[in-house]
C-alpha cells in the first residue's frame, strides 16, 4: 500500500492539475500545524468545468458552496461564487466572478452537479433567491419559493409593513404618534368594562402597624 501524500505533496499535485486545467495555480497560506490552504480565482465562469474535472479526478470533496457580494451593501450586485474543497486536510478554495467588470452585467456561471452531486441545493438555491444564472443544472426546480414568486426576492429590500398588512399597519401607527402627540383622546371604554380601582401604596411604620397588618390566625375547631 502506498504512503498517503504529505500537505506538502497534495499542493504540488493540485498546482500541477490547475496548472494543466487552466493555465492557473493557486496561492497558498499555511497555518501553525502545517495545513495547506490554497485559493485561486478563476478570470472566466467559463474555466470552472476544467477546474472542477481536476478536482473531481483527485476524488476531492465540495464542502460547501457561498455566493456573496464583494462589497457589503453594493448596489451594482459586483457578486462571485466560492467553491470550498478538501482533498484530505488540504483545503482549496475557487472562486468565480459572474459580473462583467465593464458592464457588471450579470453571467451566468455553469452548474459543477455533474461532477459533485451534493452542490444541487446549493445551485438551486442561488437561482431561486438571488436569481444566479446556473446553466446546464440536470434538474433546476425550486426548493422553498413558490413558482408564483419572481426569482431573486432575496436580494430586494422588503419593509416589514408589507410583510403584514400594510394598509393596517400604516394606520395603527399613525394613530399610536397622534394619541403619544396629544392629537387623538384615548379611546372610550366600552359599556360593562371592569376597571382596576387605583392603589396607592401606604406607608407603614412601627409595630402597631405591623400586627395590624399581618394574615389573621385561623381559630381551630373544638
Amino acid at each position: 500500500m502506498e504512503p498517503r501524500p504529505t500537505p506538502a505533496e497534495l499542493r504540488e499535485i493540485l498546482n500541477n492539475d490547475l496548472r494543466d486545467a487552466v493555465s492557473l495555480t493557486p496561492s497558498w497560506t499555511t497555518n501553525a500545524y502545517g495545513n495547506q490552504y490554497g485559493w485561486l480565482r478563476l478570470p472566466r465562469a467559463e474555466d470552472l468545468p476544467a477546474a472542477v474535472a481536476a478536482l473531481a479526478a483527485r476524488k476531492a470533496r465540495l464542502c460547501t458552496v457561498s455566493a456573496y457580494a464583494e462589497q457589503r451593501g453594493d448596489r451594482e450586485k459586483r457578486r462571485s461564487i466560492a467553491y470550498h474543497f478538501a482533498l484530505d486536510s488540504v483545503l482549496l478554495t475557487l472562486t468565480v466572478r459572474i459580473y462583467d467588470p465593464d458592464t457588471l452585467e450579470a453571467l451566468p456561471v455553469p452548474s459543477i452537479t455533474p461532477w459533485f452531486r451534493n452542490a444541487d441545493w446549493n445551485e438551486r438555491e442561488f437561482k431561486e433567491m438571488f436569481n444566479i444564472d446556473i446553466i446546464n443544472h440536470p434538474n433546476p426546480r425550486r426548493l422553498f419559493l413558490d413558482e408564483r414568486l419572481d426569482a431573486g426576492i432575496m436580494t430586494g429590500l422588503i419593509p416589514f409593513s408589507s410583510l403584514l398588512h400594510s394598509a393596517g399597519s400604516k394606520d395603527l401607527w399613525e394613530r399610536v404618534m397622534a394619541e403619544k402627540a396629544g392629537l387623538l383622546p384615548r379611546p372610550a371604554r366600552e359599556a360593562g368594562e371592569i376597571v382596576e380601582p387605583a392603589f396607592t401604596p401606604v406607608e407603614r411604620t412601627g409595630p402597631e402597624n405591623t400586627a395590624a397588618a399581618a394574615p389573621p390566625k385561623i381559630q381551630e375547631s373544638p
